[in-house]
């Protein structure tokens, strides 16, 4: 039978689509151990899938047809994709550590793709973040994961699109090198409204500084 920790649990992996034992543990507050005994049991139980897909990189989990119906939830069913799963993943440390240091709410894209009516791939408008940060003061920031160097065309692009909505109070870019900080710096020159952080500011700090 499921509690209602159990729900919370399905509901927090399907909002981003999948996460590991490490990402549930951190976000609900428990030990690593429970957090991977609960899993389990739900994975037994058929609420949620597990597999291992990258070699050295841990397994995850993600809701069924049974785990989506038992949280009642809108989102559709997710579709995992190898080659973006790196930075899925990295979206999702960033998350839980912006929320955990700052004391606000994690949007994911695919809550902000929902609530724009948008789907992957499909009747695709404008400029979606991985996700946005609602700090405990009402700020809402728009969050881009930087995993690799983006070219400059595509950075000058997001900044425009940022330019053109007033959804955002800032927009907080963490980079996963020095090298792809500094081809976003050099991009936002003329945009106040960007922050640049490194991700092992983000993840080590505990609050990431302007």
């Amino acid at each position: 039978m499921l509690t209602e920790r159990d729900r919370r649990i399905i509901a927090l992996i399907h909002r981003f689509g999948f996460l590991t034992a490490q990402h549930v543990a951190g976000a609900l507050k428990m030990s690593r151990r429970m957090a991977y005994r609960r899993l389990q049991v739900m994975v037994r139980a058929r609420y949620l899938r597990h597999r291992r897909f990258l070699v050295g990189k841990p397994g995850v989990y993600w809701a069924t047809s049974a785990g989506r119906d038992a949280v009642e939830t809108d989102l559709p069913k997710f579709t995992i994709r190898l080659s973006t799963m790196p930075h899925h993943l990295l979206v999702a440390d960033v998350a839980l550590a912006l929320s955990a240091k700052t004391g606000g709410t994690w949007i994911t894209e695919r809550e902000l793709r929902s609530q724009a009516g948008q789907k992957f791939g499909v009747g695709y408008q404008g400029h979606v973040p991985d996700g946005a940060l609602v700090l405990p003061d009402g700020k809402r920031i728009a969050v881009e994961v930087e995993n690799a160097i983006k070219p400059r065309a595509r950075l000058d692009r997001i900044f425009r699109a940022y330019l053109r909505t007033s959804g955002y109070d800032e927009v907080w870019f963490v980079c996963r090198t020095a090298r792809a900080a500094e081809r976003v710096r050099e991009a936002a020159r003329k945009y106040d409204f960007a922050k640049i952080y490194l991700l092992e500011d983000v993840v080590r700090n505990d609050r990431p500084e302007a």
